[in-house]
């Protein structure tokens, strides 16, 4: 066995395994990771592992959030996330479309970007009066139904990070607006399983949504309409045909071909 075989299977360079072990963190923590989380898992010193991100992101493997200050994968890896997205998309547009037709409202799929919900699957309710955003349209995660639900399966020092960079805009009198209340709310979110925009971010505009777990990034996935036609009373019934689609939307990611 020439000496590069015995490297790789008897002798790791550690070097390398502090590399792969610092992209893993960012694979599995697409929202992004401080540095003190990055020190932590792969128990190196604040300056050396500083040293490993530094060396990432100029190779574009890793890149750093201006607002927030966590790092996450940088552009080297987006088409990976792009065909991951797109699968995501194919995967769900029949349950979402079954789900639109049964709640009559509109439907969205959210995913975490740079601190904020991007909308990436929009099916709009078919009535005339309704709540709808755009593909493509970015919204707070202290706000919203989908941040919520997205964060609350976050750390917290993350949620923290990213409420200190973005800020918390007050948008109608029901906003929450301080940290702290935000982590009690999300602590109920991750009891309840779901989590409700309860005209936080619109005054007449009321949002449920659910978790898709079990992706390969945080995503979530919500039904959102006036609140005069989706009332308190009515959440129970919408959170359980979320869930009955997000588990179908899951379960079609899953089985679908790489």
């Amino acid at each position: 066995m020439n000496e590069s075989a015995k490297a790789g299977s008897g002798y790791p360079i550690r070097a390398v395994e502090r590399v792969c072990d610092i992209l893993d963190l960012l694979q599995i923590e697409p929202e992004g990771v401080s540095l003190v989380a990055v020190t932590a898992a792969t128990e190196l010193p604040k300056s050396s592992a500083y040293r490993y991100l530094l060396a990432l992101e100029a190779r574009q493997y890793a890149e750093r959030d201006a607002d927030t200050g966590l790092f996450r994968l940088g552009p080297a890896y987006r088409p990976q996330r792009a065909r991951q997205l797109g699968r995501l998309l194919e995967c769900a547009h029949p349950a979402l479309e079954q789900l639109r037709n049964k709640v009559n409202e509109t439907v969205n799929i959210g995913v975490l970007d740079g601190g904020e919900v991007v909308h990436v699957a929009v099916i709009e309710s078919q009535q005339m009066m309704r709540l709808a955003a755009r593909v493509g349209e970015r919204g707070p995660v202290h706000a919203t139904a989908l941040g919520k639900v997205i964060a609350a399966g976050m750390p917290e020092e993350n949620v923290r990070t990213i409420l200190s960079g973005h800020g918390m805009r007050t948008f109608t009198p029901a906003t929450i607006v301080t940290a702290e209340a935000f982590v009690r709310e999300l602590a109920r979110v991750a009891k309840l399983g779901y989590a409700i925009d309860d005209l936080e971010a619109q005054d007449d505009g009321r949002c449920v949504a659910v978790p898709l777990p079990g992706l390969p990034f945080l995503a979530g996935l919500s039904v959102s309409a006036p609140s005069s036609r989706l009332s308190n009373d009515g959440v129970p019934l919408v959170v359980t045909r979320l869930k009955k689609a997000a588990t179908a939307i899951v379960k079609a990611y899953q089985r679908s071909p790489l």
